[in-house]
């Protein structure tokens, strides 16, 4: 009996901690930045998830505790330098050079969502990245993602149409 009773109970202490251990994440909120892009100029931002906080960021699916999150939206109102085009232009948005804990190992985990016009003339366009995790496959990928510090660099092209 009690060497059933030990299983059992050790068995729920690693279940239990694995789970506690997959809801530590980098904590983020939502945050708005103004760009103002030259034409025939890009413009590159590096976005640190570490100094926006509102909860956790955690993947989806997981067992969630009070201040975790899924998603966090990262929010840009982009200008042009110009206000008085005539013709629209092709507005690029790109994510680079995603970092986790200043590395790129657990990058792939980090996912970067964008919303975004196609075009951009003379009023400010709305531009939204969502960044959400996957969920690692085992504890050393944990490891390298849990409490660090995510970046990337968002890039910002305003170009003519063909």
């Amino acid at each position: 009996m009690f060497k059933k009773l030990s299983i059992f109970a050790i068995a729920l202490f690693l279940l239990g901690g694995s789970t506690l251990a997959f809801a530590w994440w980098d904590n983020l909120e939502d945050t708005e930045e103004d760009v103002e892009v030259g034409v025939g100029e890009g413009v590159t931002l590096t976005v640190d998830l570490e100094e926006q906080t509102e909860g956790d960021l955690v993947p989806e699916g997981v067992v969630m505790k009070e201040d975790d999150i899924t998603e966090v939206d990262v929010d840009f109102t982009v200008t042009l330098d110009q206000d008085d085009l005539v013709d629209p232009l092709n507005l690029n948005v790109d994510i680079t050079d995603k970092e986790v804990g200043g590395d790129a190992d657990g990058a792939d985990l980090v996912n970067a969502a964008i919303d975004q016009p196609e075009t951009i003339q003379n009023e400010d366009e709305d531009v939204v990245i969502t960044v959400t995790l996957d969920e690692p496959e085992n504890e050393d990928e944990y490891d390298v993602i849990a409490k660090q510090d995510i970046t990337f660099d968002v890039e910002f092209e305003a170009t003519q149409q063909d």
